[in-house]
């Protein structure tokens, strides 16, 4: 029913015949590997990755290359090229005769010197192609560029860009030789910044500024490289080449072209910056909070240590980058590894170069260095050798001065004692003096929302009697109107500032960007008239580029030239439009919202934290939970009278969430983080296995206590009158959580016992230095091998719907599955059924089609990620086709995408076919259907292999997940589960 042909300058066609075109959903039920592909293709379609044409689907070549093995099998793709890449270099780069030629080493040692890239494939000949890695097909049409430029038009800068290529895709993974360019550092700058000195004579001096660790004094002596005539150009300083093109370079020539301020103008300059350049370099009519310093280099504090000796035997050594070895004379067992571990993962999600350790600075920006690093510390501890000894060759001078330039508003850390504190004293607040009016609403709220409502005005009304800022969390579950609540109670704060006479200041909200809509469209609903004078999207695509100077850069890059602070807030640039300087063009008018991102918070953070705002709110506050994440950083150091972080998990993880997430809100409330550790994380540490849930009871109900009125939590169960019963069935006849169903248990015989076993057999057999590198992939195979062994096996997909159903037997979890949509099929129900796997996905879909002769939709896009205007209408679309259609109905979703933004109140069953190792994710993709709205009551089912002989993998995580869940609504430790929790499957 479907073909592919690869098209060499779109990708790859998915054709499908004309007799199936015209009855898609028909095929999909006849011929279950159609609808497998159709679903997979489908899924495609709705994370934007391919458009549909009048014969199929397109996707293109740099999408294709990323989507794995399980696509492979599905689409009978050619398998990835198993060989390496020897690299030959010819001439100077400097020269028009410059030029690189690959070839391929095959694993048995046989070189191949001519080959072609055919779309996604790399061809050897008519009968031998390989899938490339994304980064091998971009290492290759870079190559293909530069080799179809012309002899003239092959410069030095072209030939330079070529290198830069082929190493950005050696450390994404590309095995390629690339000899004596392996040690040369060739970079593009993302954006110009500008950097500014004053001279003896007042006037102003300024330089463009490219990151990376480029000192400014390095390149005030090459900036004699920059003709007047370039397109593009390289400047080489010191040891590295930076490559400007064609805009960065007229970036970089306007700036030496306005390169001196003469004193006469200096106040000019900095009264309106734009007058000279596009760029934006400081604002005098805004300021920091009192917790903000001005900017720092970027590099991660929290870490596990709770004793310090307080002993500086060699007097201040702050100042010093130690090399990644220092790491072998610091950690001496393994808790201290693990948090290094920690540290280091921290680091690499937030793209930091440094993380502090017992008071040392380490430079962790060879990601291979410190993984090999910690690897032998590692075998040491193995062993018993508690201090390995440092490796013989450390790094030079030259490279441990090398700073990075990547910056984030400087706070007091609240780390070791508490440097900054709110004033903390909202006890017994009483909500039954506290009114609001409701001439202005749309709809009345519910009880459980106009104690929510009072609740945030009291703390208003605390803040304008002590006249001090504050905040607090709104940490209802999921569905109880957070949204709502926030903007009536935002509402009526301006109301009262207006009759006072009193400023009223703008607001911001800051929340993922696939609810941004959410926001204006509930300002549309709530009120008669909206009390805001106008709506802001700060965000690419809607009202950012109104705001940002133009011709400037994220704020996350900035120039340190002698420290690593910049305490002169003049001295830091800044990209959007604030104050008073740019009348009614500013971003901060008066009684404006403001819808903005993390990730614009995180890049704009200095200019949004000189904002005086009246209302900070954080939707899904749980983006906040890592104190070491610059978008964290950037919200405790916005300004603010009231900081609202509105979340259904406030602890996602572990109570570092807690901590941090009120160190936002109200900091000093819990304390320093070290003390906050040893008091309430410790304990649940070092607990006995079973005594470690009633500590997290104990810990809970400790943190609840003292953390009083600041948290507001309500649960559905508690507040919404009406609201149906949620049930949970379980086939687990031992768990301690739900309901035991016999229908969703069954134990797993035959070919698919066979291959369980073959599992758990394969990491027994290893030695044990390898069982580290096996037990993930095992694990997740095991995951997989429970839904259905051929799944994971890449078995041939049967072509007719008999032999599907007869493959699909051999799934216990399976005939669950069926058995249970067999009775929601008789109630006339709608149910999601959750899978993460997208192999597992299509099954499932293909199998449910074939059944059921219904339609399948697939939704598992991240709905965390930046969102597409298409992609938001596709998903919506299916949503509204799926919940007005009668009767039956099944959705097959992801649950990670099913985290934010999605109410399918619709469907009233939900099946957790494949589960989330995080319990908190787990638990807000079945919230998708129990919220306001719901009529119906609520099953859950949860499915299960079971083993013979031993505790199966299903048993194992679902008692894993009830231990790690929120136990009494305490606020307790709910981590993701770890591959060391699940030792016990093998």
């Amino acid at each position: 029913m479907l073909h592919w042909r690869i098209d060499p300058v779109e990708g790859v066609d998915f054709i499908i015949e004309r007799k199936a075109l015209a009855d898609e959903e028909g095929y999909a039920i006849r011929n279950p590997y159609f609808g497998m592909q159709l679903a997979y293709l489908k899924g495609m379609l709705e994370q934007n990755k391919a458009v549909r044409n009048a014969d199929g689907f397109t996707i293109l070549s740099q999408d294709i290359v990323g989507l794995g093995e399980d696509f492979i099998t599905l689409f009978d793709f050619p398998d990835f090229y198993p060989g390496s890449f020897n690299t030959r270099f010819e001439g100077n780069t400097g020269k028009a005769a410059f030029n690189v030629a690959l070839e391929l080493m095959l694993p048995g040692g046989d070189s191949v010197p001519r080959f072609t890239v055919f779309g996604p494939l790399l061809k050897l000949a008519d009968n031998e192609m390989y899938m490339l890695q994304p980064a091998e097909w971009r290492a290759l049409q870079a190559l293909k560029f530069h080799q179809g430029l012309a002899a003239d038009k092959r410069g030095e800068y072209e030939n330079n860009w070529l290198v830069f290529q082929l190493q950005l895709a050696k450390r994404a993974g590309m095995k390629i030789n690339l000899a004596h360019f392996e040690n040369l550092e060739v970079f593009q700058p993302e954006k110009v910044g500008v950097a500014v000195d004053t001279l003896p004579n007042g006037d102003l001096i300024l330089t463009p500024s490219f990151g990376s660790g480029v000192n400014i004094d390095d390149i005030h002596n090459r900036l004699g490289q920059v003709g007047s005539d370039d397109k593009q150009c390289i400047l080489r300083v010191k040891n590295k080449f930076v490559l400007l093109d064609e805009q960065r370079l007229e970036a970089t020539k306007e700036i030496l072209t306005n390169r001196r301020i003469p004193k006469a103008q200096v106040a000019s300059f900095l009264k309106s910056p734009t007058a000279y350049l596009n760029a934006a370099l400081i604002d005098l009519d805004t300021g920091f909070s009192l917790r903000v310093h001005g900017a720092e280099k970027f590099c991660q504090r929290y870490f596990g240590d709770v004793e310090k000796s307080g002993v500086n035997w060699f007097g201040n050594t702050d100042d010093i980058v130690e090399p990644v070895e220092k790491l072998t004379t610091i950690i001496d067992d393994q808790q201290k590894l693990d948090e290094v571990r920690a540290l280091f993962s921290d680091a690499q999600k937030t793209g930091a170069d440094m993380i502090d350790v017992d008071g040392c600075t380490i430079d962790v920006s060879d990601k291979p260095k410190v993984q090999s690093t910690l690897d032998d510390i590692q075998l040491a501890i193995d062993e018993g050798r508690l201090t390995p000894k440092p490796a013989e060759q450390g790094l030079t001078d030259e490279e441990i001065v090398t700073t990075t330039e990547r910056a984030v508003v400087a706070i007091d850390s609240n780390d070791d004692s508490i440097e900054y504190s709110k004033d903390s004293r909202v006890t017994g607040l009483d909500l039954s003096q506290i009114t609001f009016t409701s001439e202005n609403l749309q709809r009345l709220p519910f009880p459980h929302q106009d104690e929510g409502v009072r609740w945030l005005l009291a703390h208003l009304e605390q803040i304008k009697s002590t006249g001090e800022p504050s905040g607090a969390m709104l940490a209802d579950d999921m569905g109880l109107g957070k949204t709502y609540m926030t903007l009536v109670a935002i509402a009526e704060w301006y109301r009262r500032c207006n009759q006072l006479n009193e400023p009223q200041k703008p607001v911001l909200i800051v929340a993922p960007l696939s609810l941004i809509e959410n926001w204006q469209a509930e300002v549309a609903v709530t009120f008669n008239q909206s009390p805001f004078s106008d709506i802001v999207v700060l965000q690419a695509g809607g009202d950012l580029s109104r705001f940002r100077l133009e011709g400037a850069g994220r704020e996350t890059l900035q120039e340190f030239v002698d420290d690593d602070l910049i305490q002169d807030a003049d001295s830091i640039r800044y990209a959007l439009k604030i104050g008073k300087v740019y009348g009614s063009d500013r971003l901060d008018l008066p009684r404006r919202l403001v819808l903005t991102t993390y990730q614009t918070l995180r890049d704009y953070q200095f200019s949004l934290s000189r904002v005086d705002w009246s209302i900070a709110a954080f939707d899904e506050a749980q983006n906040l939970k890592n104190p070491n994440a610059l978008s964290t950083r950037a919200a405790k150091g916005l300004k603010a009278d009231f900081k609202l972080l509105a979340t259904g998990t406030p602890v996602e993880n572990t109570l570092k969430d807690f901590w941090c997430l009120f160190d936002t809100a109200v900091p000093g409330l819990l304390g320093a983080w070290q003390a906050f550790r040893k008091d309430f994380i410790a304990p649940i540490l070092s607990a006995s296995t079973e005594q470690v849930n009633q500590v997290r009871v104990d810990v809970g109900r400790e943190l609840r206590k003292k953390v009083g009125d600041y948290m507001l939590r309500r649960t559905k169960a508690e507040k919404l009158k009406g609201l149906p019963e949620k049930r949970i069935f379980s086939g687990d006849a031992g768990a301690d959580e739900g309901s035991y169903l016999p229908v969703l248990s069954a134990v797993m015989s035959g070919p698919q016992l066979a291959y369980y076993d073959d599992i758990i057999a394969s990491v027994k057999s290893c030695k044990p230095e390898e069982k580290r590198m096996v037990i993930l992939p095992s694990l997740r195979k095991l995951k997989v091998a429970s839904i259905h062994h051929e799944i994971d096996a890449k078995a041939a997909i049967p072509k007719v719907s008999n032999e599907l159903l007869k493959q699909a037997q051999l799934s216990v979890k399976l005939q669950s599955l069926v058995a249970i949509l067999k009775e929601i099929e008789k109630r006339a129900e709608k149910v999601l059924v959750f899978a993460e796997t997208k192999a597992v996905q299509a099954y499932i879909c293909a199998l449910v089609t074939s059944i059921f002769k219904v339609q399948v939709e697939i939704i598992n896009g991240d709905t965390q990620a930046v969102a597409t205007k298409y992609e938001t209408h596709t998903r919506k679309a299916i949503i509204d086709r799926f919940q007005t259609a009668a009767g039956f109905g099944v959705i097959v979703m992801s649950p990670v995408a099913a985290g934010v933004g999605l109410t399918v109140v619709g469907a009233n069953n939900v099946i957790h076919v494949e589960r989330h190792w995080n319990p908190a994710k787990e638990a807000q993709a079945t919230d998708r259907v129990y919220r306001i709205g719901q009529t119906r009551d609520v099953n859950v089912y949860i499915p299960m292999a079971l083993h013979p002989k031993l505790r199966s993998f299903d048993q194992h995580l679902n008692g894993l997940l009830a231990n790690k869940v929120d136990l009494s609504d305490a606020v307790v430790a709910n981590p993701t589960i770890e591959p060391s929790d699940l030792a016990g499957c093998f």
